[in-house]
């Protein structure tokens, strides 16, 4: 009988704590290996059932979707260059994000002078005061190479520094093989980049507005200084950009370069039907470096398109079976707290299906997060086609918001105002459940019926030795006893 109890007890709560780690576990139709958050780059022409891209008499050029990061296409994109004047976007880039726009910058006798006169410059001279808004229109659409330095030194106290602030921040934001050595890109021979890199750097830029609404402006005039009484037109020189023959529709923004060295180099961003492209092309010539880009684009938008993933992914969903065996058992308001973040996308050809996509999953380490009741990313899920990394999403955990109810009250706006929060169609109500704490509960049971069950034993026990172990003189007194009651109350017998 002590065996079966056991037995009985220790698969009740094998059962339990069973059924528990099974809550709103996460399936996959079919088996998705775990592997690290990796982006795969293939060469485009090379990749199995990919649009093939055109020819091109640039060295080196690349054409990626600006949300994902996907490459369209690819030529040489892994190799260093030079790439003169493209530079500036990440130093303009950096003077965003580190200065406000009605900051004033005192231009120095380095940042002037440190400059062949010969370069693109707006004819700064010493001590000259600009606000950084100024600063960046000249530096973006004049190319001015002494903008450049002077913005540098307001950022980081010297130029020396701050170009060691851009090498970090293009490795922050994916460069591989990229080493600035000055501010604005003149001639270096350590002071390189790669078409992949410079994409990279630039999918940051296009999410900046400020850098958009600089960068897009075609025509601005520089307005009187302290030292200069006249303004400053300064103009685009982005064929694409302006009104002209090689004006691209719906481009609206990007760099250009050149240097003996580094040849024309251009940067070029456009958006058609909600697909934003960047196209960076490197050692070409004045020709092909605009019907280059042209050919580009126009082969991205013509040969992609963009698909939600939530919308279209069915390999993931979410067990309710076992202890909860459905939406809306045990306590009645339970929903899953995982979710496919609703923005992530991908970029296939047009006409190949969603379910052509691969996917593979990676865990994020969220140890040292802070609960701060917001949804965060639990796992990246990347997308690959035949190989080539085509766009991810996240898999987040919701916020568990906490139930409410409505109570009648004389106060008729607070019983409004109670009604509009549980009438919105759009809030999602969850209950947490904390496993360890029912595994615990239920524990806690187990030992308060055990220990019952032991006191119970030891009581029987206790009789059963009072009754056959006491001493030879008290059974003998026991017996004196009960044949004196015996003949005090004889037996009647009928």
């Amino acid at each position: 009988m002590k065996y079966n109890f056991f037995s009985r007890s220790f698969l009740i709560v094998l059962s339990i704590t069973f059924f528990l780690s099974q809550t709103l576990t996460l399936l996959a139709d079919s088996e998705i290996p775990i592997t690290e958050d990796t982006s795969p780059i293939s060469s485009s022409n090379s990749i199995i059932d990919w649009p093939q891209g055109p020819e091109i008499g640039s060295g080196s050029a690349i054409v990626i979707e600006a949300e994902t990061g996907t490459v369209l296409y690819d030529k040489n994109m892994h190799e260093k260059s030079y790439p003169a004047s493209i530079t500036k976007i990440l130093t303009a880039l950096l003077a965003i994000e580190n200065c406000s726009l009605n900051e004033m910058v005192t231009f120095s006798d380095n940042a002037v002078f440190s400059i062949p006169r010969d370069s693109s410059h707006i004819a700064i001279t010493p001590k000259e005061e600009l606000s950084v808004e100024n600063c960046l229109y000249g530096l973006l659409l004049a190319s001015a190479n002494e903008v450049a330095n002077a913005l540098a030194e307001h950022v980081s106290g010297t130029t020396d520094k701050f170009v060691e602030l851009m090498n970090e921040r293009a490795k922050e934001l994916g460069a591989l093989n990229t080493h600035f050595n000055n501010t604005n890109g003149l001639p270096d021979e350590n002071h390189y980049t790669t078409c992949y890199d410079m994409a990279m750097i630039s999918r940051e830029a296009v999410l900046n507005d400020t850098f958009i609404k600089i960068d897009s402006t075609t025509a601005y005039v520089i307005p009187p200084t302290n030292l200069q009484p006249e303004s400053r037109p300064v103009n685009s020189f982005h064929p694409l950009l302006i009104s002209a023959d090689t004006h691209y529709e719906g481009c609206f923004g990007g760099k250009t370069g050149y240097t003996t060295v580094a040849g024309n180099t251009l940067v070029t961003f456009a958006k058609r039907n909600n697909m934003t492209l960047i196209c960076v092309v490197m050692k070409s010539d004045a020709q092909s470096v605009y019907t280059d880009s042209t050919a580009l684009l126009d082969y991205g938008f013509a040969n992609f398109q963009k698909i939600n993933i939530a919308e279209n992914e069915t390999r993931f969903k979410f067990q309710k079976q076992g202890f909860f065996d459905s939406e809306y058992s045990i306590f009645k308001n339970i929903s899953p707290q995982l979710s496919i973040n609703t923005d992530g996308i991908i970029i296939l050809p047009i006409g190949k299906d969603f379910s052509l996509a691969e996917s593979s999953v990676s865990f994020i380490d969220n140890s040292g997060r802070k609960n701060t009741g917001e949804s965060y990313p639990f796992a990246t899920v990347n997308y690959t086609y035949n190989g080539h990394f085509i766009g991810s999403t996240t898999l987040d955990v919701l916020p568990a918001a906490p139930n409410t109810f409505a109570f009648t009250s004389n106060n008729a706006s607070k019983t409004d105002e109670t009604a509009k929060n549980l009438s919105s169609a759009t809030q999602k109500r969850y209950i947490t459940i904390n496993i360890w704490y029912i595994f615990l509960f239920v524990l806690l049971i187990f030992s308060i019926v055990f220990i019952f069950y032991l006191l119970i034993l030891l009581k029987r026990r206790h009789t059963r030795y009072s009754r056959y172990h006491l001493p030879r003189r008290e059974l003998r007194n026991l017996a004196r006893r009960r044949r004196k009651r015996r003949l005090s109350f004889p037996r009647r017998w009928h």
